[in-house]
């Protein structure tokens, strides 16, 4: 246990947007492990950044983090990735990230940026301007996002900042430079390159004797690589030649080439960054260092929003606004009602205390109950305000008499009667307020888990629940007995602790809002015979054998849930119920992205 304890106390566990905001105001360095939920934290490099935190211990700069990619709004471009990704933020901006459990690489940027941190904390320099990374769906998860420009008024060329000026911390000054020389930086991946790469990007200089020699150069620590634009130029390549001619110099009336004089700017482009050298070579070599740039998603965001129908409304025209809603192309998720006390009422409007309305606020959202509803569709919280109208009912009736807020106005009462989230965030921290994430134990049965048990676990991701743990094992009679006790006695029961004993089962903890019942629901009735007429798209429809043999198991209270949980992952009662802490070792399923940190732990350690 005190090694588990140390394992925590090393790498803080970030949850939900909340707490990602506050880790952005933690002084120092922070390396973020960004994980996928089905797989855990990347262990491999545990061990590196214990040495690493010791090593920079006695200022308390460096600290580590892990952070469930599903459950952080930020984090969403980072979904569904199937190997490790490591985030570095500094003075509350996310400024560098390295995929793959690459222990020199990232030991190479924590103490290029520690030991910059504590030169700025000591006075001895200023803190540079460095461009924040910005994680955009429509680009490649390797590509950190610098600047955007429209793809129909730029051309692209990629460009290559070699290892010693990448280890000499040369990289942001060179970036700067190409920018004050007219291009700019669509993207960049700090990456080592391997042989065949660099083979393939200096194929032009493979007939040069030194040439063997330069493979090994480029392969002796991490490379920097550009994608380069220029804005409403015809071609890249040329426009990059023509500044290289400039910086070369032009020849004078009797032909000498007037070379300017040699300057840190002049080597930086000239002989720092290596670009292609012509439109084909740039094309192929953007193919294979960025393969999703430019690539556009056709689907629009699919999104859930807070929604609330506040009392004096509710009393009077509940039926017409929640039809109005539906019409609209909304899906009602969850709903519930609920009154709410002045302190509840205070904490979800407290940013609004100072001002005049509030204490009239207070007395409206507790005077009866108010209509809580969860609601999703394309560009949900966008879609929601612009439905709403302007936030006063004269603004309202003026600007946008069609606006909800205009057209359910109540008489005599100055406040408007329906609330939406503002931004994605808010709208994920308002829904946590009045739909508190829930977990359930699940449990893939034997038989079902040798033969489906990748489809089940598509279902499970498709529902929209969180994998907040996982294994695979095989129950012990004990177990099994345990969890079916309110059997005990019948005459099926021994043959279905049998069964549930036969082989590995693989058992999850999922979270969500509204867990136990929405799993309950996915699962389907417990007679398949019953589930393909009343739910056949249910598991238990589509993958059971028979009313024992019925693929899926859950818990049918929240309570039961907690209980469950404690007895197969040995979590105390009480921490179940706050939350459950991501898995921190492997499991026999799942686990491509643990698998390569091991494969290139292997290679390291």
């Amino acid at each position: 246990m005190s090694g588990k304890k140390k394992e925590i106390q090393l790498q803080a566990t970030i949850t939900n947007q909340n707490e990602w905001d506050e880790m952005l105001l933690t002084k120092g360095v922070v390396v973020i492990d960004v994980y996928q939920a089905w797989c855990g934290p990347c262990i491999a490099v545990v061990n590196l950044f214990r040495k690493l935190k010791n090593e920079f211990s006695e200022d308390d700069v460096l600290h580590f983090a892990v952070a469930e990619a599903n459950s952080i709004e930020t984090l969403q471009p980072l979904r569904n990735r199937c190997e490790p990704v490591f985030l570095f933020c500094v003075n509350g901006k996310i400024i560098a990230m390295v995929r793959g459990a690459n222990a020199p690489l990232i030991s190479k940027k924590i103490t290029e940026l520690v030991q910059e941190e504590r030169e700025i904390v000591a006075g001895q320099k200023e803190r540079p301007e460095v461009d924040e990374l910005t994680f955009l769906e429509e680009k490649s998860s390797e590509d950190s996002i610098e600047e955007t420009v429209p793809e129909e008024e730029v051309t692209y060329s990629v460009g290559i900042i070699k290892p010693d000026d990448v280890l000499e911390g040369h990289v942001e000054e060179i970036k700067q430079k190409i920018r004050d020389a007219g291009f700019g930086i669509a993207a960049s991946e700090e990456k080592m390159l391997t042989e065949e790469q660099i083979r393939e990007f200096y194929t032009q200089k493979k007939e040069q004797h030194d040439f063997d020699d330069f493979v090994q150069f480029m392969m002796s620590g991490p490379c920097h690589i550009l994608l380069i634009t220029k804005k409403k130029g015809t071609d890249a390549i040329p426009l990059w030649k023509e500044l290289r001619e400039s910086l070369e110099g032009t020849p004078d009336e009797s032909g000498k080439s007037e070379r300017p004089e040699e300057t840190p700017e002049t080597e930086s482009i000239l002989n720092m960054c290596d670009v292609q050298s012509s439109i084909e070579d740039a094309s192929r070599q953007l193919a294979f260092f960025f393969p999703n740039f430019g690539q556009k998603k056709t689907e629009q965001k699919f999104e859930k929003t807070l929604a609330l129908v506040r009392p004096c409304l509710l009393r009077e025209r509940r039926d017409s606004i929640i039809q109005r809603i539906k019409d609209d192309g909304f899906e009602i998720a969850m709903q519930k009602e609920i009154n709410l006390s002045e302190e509840q009422a205070r904490e979800f409007y407290k940013e609004h205390e100072n001002e005049d309305y509030f204490p009239f606020l207070l007395e409206q959202m507790t005077n009866g109950p108010t209509l809580v509803l969860a609601l999703t569709r394309e560009n949900a919280v966008a879609h929601w305000r612009n439905l709403l109208g302007p936030k006063t009912i004269e603004e309202a009736k003026k600007e946008n008499p069609n606006s909800l807020r205009a057209q359910y106005a109540v008489d005599n009462i100055p406040i408007n009667q329906l609330h939406g989230s503002s931004s994605p965030n808010d709208a994920q921290k308002e829904l946590e307020f009045f739909f508190p994430q829930e977990h359930t134990l699940a449990l893939i049965k034997p038989d079902a888990a040798k033969k489906h048990k990748d489809d089940i676990m598509q279902k499970v991701k498709d529902a929209g629940f969180t994998i907040s743990k996982i294994k695979e094992e095989a129950l012990t009679r004990e177990m099994a007995t345990k969890f079916y006790k309110d059997h005990e006695g019948k005459p099926f029961f021994e043959e279905l602790v049998a069964l549930m004993t036969e082989g590995p089962s693989v058992v999850m903890v999922l979270t969500k809002e509204n867990a136990v019942q929405e799993w309950r629901q996915l699962m389907g009735p417990t007679d398949p015979e019953v589930a393909k007429e009343s739910s056949p798209e249910s598991i238990r429809a589509q993958f059971a054998q028979d009313i024992l043999s019925n693929a899926v198991h859950g818990s049918s209270t929240r309570e039961h849930a907690l209980e469950s949980i404690e007895c197969i992952f040995d979590i105390p009662l009480a921490e179940v119920g706050l939350s459950i802490l991501p898995v921190a070792h492997f499991h026999l399923q799942l686990l491509y992205c643990n698998k390569l940190c091991l494969r290139q732990a292997s290679r390291i350690f």
